[in-house]
């Protein structure tokens, strides 16, 4: 009997994406134009909208003229046109705050965050006291990457005005995006404190509570969102990833489903769901979600590497392959992607491509176990037996504690006539794992093959009894008639 060679094929399964949410909140409070009207009660307000319809066909001739038409045409779309009518109302009153703070809305609207920057200060240099302005420009420095500066701005806007609970949503979605998500928490609980029933709030304190892993918390603030609107497709996403990660796929995927029903084209929910689908053991509907993900992104890396995966586990290597080709094509440095193609072109036979990307995967992560171990493999497969130990020797130094390094490298010893080296690797696997039936079926081999009768038999016995126990009535067998050869 030979000694039996035990060669697993091993293959990083899944790219699980927690994708980043869209920050559900709408800067809609500081997205108003604000005028010295903006105070006025209602009946006032509607008077001046009638003052204004009169007066629409005639020429301004004052600041706030050129002011209230320039609001008129934000309103009706007409940008450039509401831009010129500021300028000409700054033109006429230089000292005009609200002009400049509106006048920054508009450019911010059209992409110029700089030019909306420097209106917002304008605007704040003529009215220290102006929060609006504070909190526009809080916001325009967030999206120019400047978060000191914004959550500055912002604290600035809280000092002037701390009853206003957008303030404090808009200073939790900042501290969320900086990774302080306790203090976001904070800032969201005061905003829901004076505003119970503030959607973002909710929204957002949810997504907070769900990366600082207060599941229940996450999942109740979901539900204030889709009570309060109850079309909310993020809000029921949302909850889809809280049930998930407590183990209910089947309430996850109906999340899913919701998220999908409001919101069609809802990429991140199509691709959870693809997880839960599949783990569930759906491939067929999970690979049907992988596809239309791909349909609405195509160059999403990780839709083709799940179905690369899925495509392996069905024995579709060919497909596998190709979407292995992608991913690469999208994203060369994805290790795993070069590692999993590499086990495929294994399996088929193709030690030499195997080889190729196994060296890839290692050229990009040097401390890559996996990849050192699976190269071993195709060496050894190829009668490499140096180049296998060499391999093994490096998977071994990363991880140490695992029994199959250790079992495939005693393989490779014996192979090279390193009987001593063989059997100390086999002892370190049973070791490791002391029901590992081959470990023990090697060593006894090669204790017989050295004349160790007493070594031998009481190994092939213990090989015997754990194969036996393991179902594998091959091994058993085969160990049987070695044990009865070993008497004659």
């Amino acid at each position: 009997m030979n000694i039996q060679s035990y060669i697993p094929n091993q293959m990083t399964r899944w790219m699980y994406e927690i994708p980043l949410l869209t920050i559900g909140f709408l800067m809609s409070v500081f997205s108003t134009l604000q005028s010295d009207l903006v105070l006025a009660k209602e009946p006032q307000i509607q008077q001046v909208k009638v003052q204004q319809t009169r007066q629409s066909t005639a020429e301004p001739k004052s600041a706030q003229d050129y002011f209230r038409r320039a609001m008129r045409r934000y309103r009706s779309q007409d940008r450039a046109g509401a831009i010129a009518d500021f300028d000409r109302a700054i033109q006429l009153q230089p000292n005009f705050p609200d002009a400049y703070n509106n006048r920054g809305i508009v450019k911010g609207s059209l992409g110029d965050k700089a030019l909306a920057i420097a209106d917002y200060s304008q605007a704040i240099a003529l009215n220290p006291k102006f929060f609006e302005a504070y909190g526009n420009r809080g916001f325009a420095r967030l999206e120019t990457g400047d978060r000191a500066g914004a959550l500055g701005d912002l604290d600035i806007a809280i000092r002037l005005q701390p009853n206003d609970p957008q303030l404090y949503i808009g200073r939790g979605v900042l501290l969320a995006q900086t990774g302080n998500k306790k203090a976001a928490i904070v800032s969201y609980d005061r905003a829901i404190r004076l505003r119970p029933y503030s959607l973002d709030a909710h929204y957002n304190r949810g997504l907070a509570r769900l990366d600082l892993g207060d599941i229940p918390g996450a999942i109740a603030d979901y539900n204030t969102a889709i009570k309060l609107k109850p079309t909310y497709a993020s809000a029921y996403y949302g909850r889809g990833k809280a049930k998930a990660f407590l183990g209910d796929l089947k309430g996850a995927i109906a999340d899913y489903d919701r998220a999908i029903k409001f919101k069609p084209d809802h990429l991140n929910a199509y691709f959870n769901r693809a997880v839960a689908k599949n783990t569930l053991g759906d491939r067929d509907g999970a690979a049907a979600d992988y596809n239309r993900v791909i349909a609405i992104k195509p160059d999403y890396v990780n839709a083709y590497f799940n179905r690369a995966v899925l495509h392996a586990e069905s024995g579709e290597r060919e497909a596998a392959i190709l979407d292995y080709d992608r991913t690469i094509a999208l994203n060369p440095k994805l290790v795993e992607a070069h590692n999993n193609r590499g086990v495929l072109h294994y399996n088929m036979g193709n030690r030499a491509a195997a080889i190729v990307d196994y060296s890839s995967a290692i050229r990009l992560k040097p401390d890559y176990a996996l990849a050192h171990f699976n190269r071993g493999i195709a060496y050894y497969t190829i009668k490499d037996y140096a180049s296998a130990i060499l391999d093994y020797n490096q998977s071994i130094a990363l991880q140490v504690d695992n029994a199959e390094f250790y079992f495939n490298r005693g393989l490779a010893q014996y192979k090279l006539n390193n009987y001593p080296q063989a059997i100390a690797d086999y002892d370190t696997a049973i070791r490791l794992q002391p029901t590992h039936a081959m470990a023990y079926s090697n060593r006894g081999l090669l204790h017989a093959q050295l004349q160790a009768t007493p070594a031998a038999t009481a190994d092939l016995k213990k090989a015997a009894k754990l194969f036996q126990a393991q179902n594998n009535e091959a091994g058993y067998q085969a160990i049987l008639r070695k044990l009865e050869q070993m008497q004659e």
